[in-house]
């Protein structure tokens, strides 16, 4: 499956990322809505028809910003309470920082929030060290990670590798058979979204970029597939602030 995450579209009212989902539907083959940071994703101004999935704490009550962490289960229930009724396909998690849980604690939490929801859930490979699931952990102790359902953020693997194309490719190919389960084709996501390798900026997709032939091979393949920015073909529909800094940024150099 096809998704667009408002990350991508966002830091503009609700409203207007929803009317840029519709035009982009049919042109990206756009499957679903992943609600995301960047938008005030109100659950009651979404069309019930539109597929959802969720990535971390994404979910509004009008202004307010429902509290989530995957390593406080008191915090699970408003969002349980608030997809009820909704077509959410999965959740996507980032895990928390080392100190917060023990590894064997996050398993258990993903495990029992997946139950909990009736939804498959994830959890997001992480570009910083003192996360889980940081490339240091997969290093240091893969057999200990092999049973994690992952979402595999391309960017943040760049970040791993500095922006170096072929360990790019080559951590994408290691970890993609790793937590994809060929029984449970709900078990690993991938966000599609592009940087320089030294921060996680959310660039426009370049044209060509090496990962564009690889979409329908995995779409086929049933995993969920999100783009976290927009192609190159889209730029107009960039998240807001970044159009802004890009005026900016013209405006001063001329």
């Amino acid at each position: 499956m096809i998704g667009l995450s408002t990350t991508a579209i966002g830091q503009r009212p609700l409203s207007e990322c929803l009317a840029i989902y519709e035009k982009l539907k049919a042109e990206l083959s756009l499957d679903y809505l992943e609600l995301a940071v960047g938008t005030r994703c109100d659950l009651s101004l979404i069309p019930p028809d539109i597929p959802l999935a969720l990535h971390d704490r994404c979910l509004y009550d009008g202004s307010y910003k429902i509290p989530f962490s995957i390593a406080e289960p008191e915090s699970w229930e408003e969002y349980r309470q608030r997809i009820i009724g909704r077509d959410v396909r999965i959740f996507s998690v980032h895990p928390p920082r080392r100190g917060e849980l023990s590894l064997d604690g996050l398993k258990r939490h993903c495990d029992a929030l997946e139950a909990l929801l009736g939804i498959p859930v994830c959890l997001e490979v992480m570009p910083a060290p003192n996360y889980w699931l940081s490339a240091e952990d997969f290093r240091n102790q893969p057999d200990a990670l092999s049973d994690i359902p992952l979402l595999l953020d391309i960017s943040h693997i760049n970040l791993w590798t500095k922006g170096r194309e072929a360990e790019v490719k080559g951590w994408v190919e290691r970890l993609l058979p790793q937590a994809h389960r060929e029984a449970d084709p709900c078990g690993i996501a991938i966000h599609l979204s592009h940087n320089n390798g030294r921060t996680d900026s959310h660039d426009i997709i370049p044209s060509g970029i090496w990962f564009e032939k690889y979409v329908a091979e995995w779409n086929a393949r049933g995993l969920f597939i999100t783009y976290e920015s927009l192609p190159e073909a889209f730029a107009k529909y960039e998240r807001m602030d970044k159009q802004q800094w890009k005026k900016r940024k013209a405006q001063r150099s001329e």
